[in-house]
């Protein structure tokens, strides 16, 4: 089977980026580029570029500000962070081994004595945290497996995270009050038990969101003042200065 290549600095297949690219690419010239050039033929070049900045920017604070608040869009449920997503809480593996450790948090060290406890599946303060840090373990423990064995993910002898078993789940909480686990667990063809260590990431869902909105006030601060400026030198260019003589009604 075809190994999918990534792009070099992207967590992304090479095809995909450059599709993307290209999408964006050609999605600014044709709703963008051809504005200008209409905007350009009216108002000149510069006050042109000036009214689209403008005209862009202010759309992008809307849009963005969809994205975050909602603003009841959809009625009074209506969701937040609607637009790109950054990481998802999750929680992330830190280390592996043969013992529960991270130099991150000294509660490691305490293991598996208080603070430690181990929630039983019933439990439904733990079951979310306990479904999403075994997936996380055993999802990491068969890429370093099929890594090891130089295998692609998708591979038809690869190694899945259904082919090992949970012997034990931990959580604590550290000094700074960031969740933490442990997860045992072995490979059920054989071998030792592999201790794996996590920290629940919070993520940052709305950061992309927060970025455009940041970035688009601050370009329609920058260019507002711009083009009340060149407003005002098109005024005197066309008028002399003064206000158009009054000649009466047509």
């Amino acid at each position: 089977m075809e190994e999918t290549k990534s792009c070099v600095g992207f967590a992304i297949d090479c095809g995909t980026l450059f599709k993307g690219a290209g999408v964006t690419v050609g999605g600014l010239i044709l709703f963008v580029a051809s504005v200008y050039v209409l905007l350009a033929a009216i108002f000149g070049r510069y006050m042109g570029y000036l009214v689209l900045a403008i005209t862009f920017a202010g759309w992008m604070v809307l849009q963005s500000s969809m994205w975050l608040f909602g603003f009841w869009a959809q009625g009074p449920d209506t969701p937040t962070n609607l637009g790109p997503r950054g990481a998802d809480p999750a929680w992330r593996v830190i280390a592996a081994g043969a013992t529960a450790g991270a130099d991150r948090y000294d509660v490691y060290g305490l293991y598996p004595d208080a603070p430690w406890v181990s929630p039983q599946p019933s439990d439904p303060a733990f079951s979310a945290d306990l479904q999403s840090a075994q997936g996380a373990a055993t999802t990491f423990l068969a890429t370093e497996a099929n890594h090891e064995l130089g295998l692609a993910h998708d591979d038809l002898a690869a190694i899945t995270s259904a082919q090992f078993t949970i012997d034990a789940t931990s959580f604590a909480t550290s000094e700074d009050g960031t969740k933490v686990g442990v997860v045992r667990a072995h490979f059920n063809g054989g071998g030792p038990v592999t201790t794996v260590s996590l920290y629940f990431d919070s993520g940052s869902v709305p950061r992309y969101s927060y970025m455009f909105l940041g970035g688009s006030i601050v370009l329609f601060a920058i260019h507002l003042p711009l083009l009340d400026r060149a407003e005002r030198r098109r005024k005197e260019f066309l008028t002399g200065g003064g206000a158009t003589p009054w000649y009466g009604p047509a």
